[in-house]
């Protein structure tokens, strides 16, 4: 089900601003984050973005209403979750609200709501899904937060980004809430509805540019090899060989610093294009090993492999992933400078990864990018484009920048 049809946008000059609130209760921490919004942008904005802790699922509808009121978005978009993270601070583990607010005259905003229990017939056809996101000529993204519990984010996601057909994939970017272990205790709004279950988004469209960077924070290890015998997401064969003996023999090989961070888990990526001369960064779609049959050989990976599909092994590493992020945004700085930023951190990164520094990541946005709005929360699967195609991670940053255009 979709929400009522949205205002028409906002007609001034393209700004945004972000704010940040640890306080504990939920009224105030809605009003600080709210008031600051208002007094950068002094009237209504186009697109809403609130983040808030679990510590505010209770009161959550009551904060949304209160932004609402105070700073009029046209959409507002929302999700509970683990810890959030905005302008200079990432509140791991702590009270705290984050918001982003977005002017930008032209743009256009399709709000909807996913019902699994009325909306998932539709997910086999590509029309009904089109016309359920209001998808245009003029799209520019989607972003789209989900309760993990009841979505069904593998036929969900994959269903949205093939509906353009076979020549087009649809950007998306977003994640799962993180503020709950048990079903019904996550929070989601979409305007004037707040819900348990399912998933909520907006449709982007218009004069706005969105750019969509994902850092895995991924480093391989060992050599790509070919998978040469599979079945589901079992991959039995590599090279020829049981899977396990070359993963053995890969960490083998590793030198003593590979080994500490083997320690922490292997993962695997699959090649996106296999028609690249070279594979480096960015080229794998990296998925965890979920487990090893030493009776046949062979590793259950949490992806479909298929046989002729080349795969890399990696472990996590902060180093790394920092790097990967540096070089993602050096792009980005060859660009006008951005309205705003939302970012969708994996949950084991933040203190979990880099040990040695608070709030990395939105540093390390803040010093390429200058001191832009920026808010987001750290989710239990982050979504975003490695290529052309859109996918559902763990371990990653995902960033969507704003512009005007």
């Amino acid at each position: 089900m979709n929400p009522s049809p949205p205002t028409p946008p906002t007609s001034a000059t393209p700004s945004a601003a972000s704010a940040i609130s640890g306080h504990f209760d939920t009224r105030t921490a809605a009003t600080e984050v709210a008031g600051d919004i208002f007094d950068h942008l002094g009237g209504p904005c186009d697109l809403a973005v609130l983040f808030g802790s679990y510590h505010h699922t209770a009161a959550f509808a009551e904060a949304a209403e209160a932004i609402r009121q105070t700073i009029m978005p046209t959409t507002l978009l929302g999700v509970t979750a683990e810890s959030v993270l905005g302008v200079d601070r990432e509140l791991e583990g702590l009270a705290g609200m984050s918001l982003l607010a977005i002017r930008a005259p032209g743009v256009q905003l399709q709000p909807w709501r996913f019902d699994p229990e009325t909306d998932a017939a539709m997910l086999d056809d590509p029309a009904a899904i089109r016309d359920f996101l209001h998808i245009d000529d003029d799209l520019r993204a989607i972003l789209m937060f989900a309760d993990p519990f009841s979505t069904p984010i593998t036929k969900l996601l994959p269903a949205i980004v093939g509906c353009g057909g076979p020549d087009r994939s649809i950007p998306v970017v977003g994640g799962m809430s993180s503020g709950a272990s048990q079903p019904g205790h996550n929070a989601l709004v979409i305007d004037n509805t707040v819900t348990r279950n399912g998933a909520v988004g907006v449709t982007i469209s218009g004069k706005v540019a969105v750019d969509i960077i994902v850092s895995q924070g991924c480093r391989p290890v060992g050599k790509p090899v070919v998978v040469t015998k599979a079945k589901g997401n079992v991959i039995q064969e590599l090279g020829g060989r049981k899977a396990l003996d070359i993963v053995q023999e890969m960490a083998s090989g590793l030198d003593e610093e590979e080994r500490e961070l083997l320690a922490a888990g292997l993962l695997v990526g699959t090649v996106i294009n296999e028609y690249k001369p070279r594979f480096g960064r960015g080229d794998f779609l990296v998925r965890n090993i979920l487990g090893y049959d030493k009776q046949r050989g062979a590793i259950a990976v949490g992806d479909m492999p298929r046989v002729g599909q080349t795969v890399q092994f990696h472990v996590r590493d902060a180093e790394s992933a920092h790097e990967d992020l540096l070089l993602l945004l050096e792009d980005q700085q060859l660009k006008d400078t951005p309205l705003g930023a939302c970012l969708i951190s994996c949950n084991g990164r933040g203190s979990r990864l880099f040990k040695d520094e608070d709030s990395r990541d939105v540093q390390t946005i803040r010093s390429r990018l200058g001191e832009i709005p920026l808010a987001g929360f750290f989710a239990a699967g982050e979504i975003g484009p490695i290529g052309d195609e859109s996918f559902l991670h763990g371990h990653t940053a995902s960033l969507a920048i704003f512009r005007s255009i």
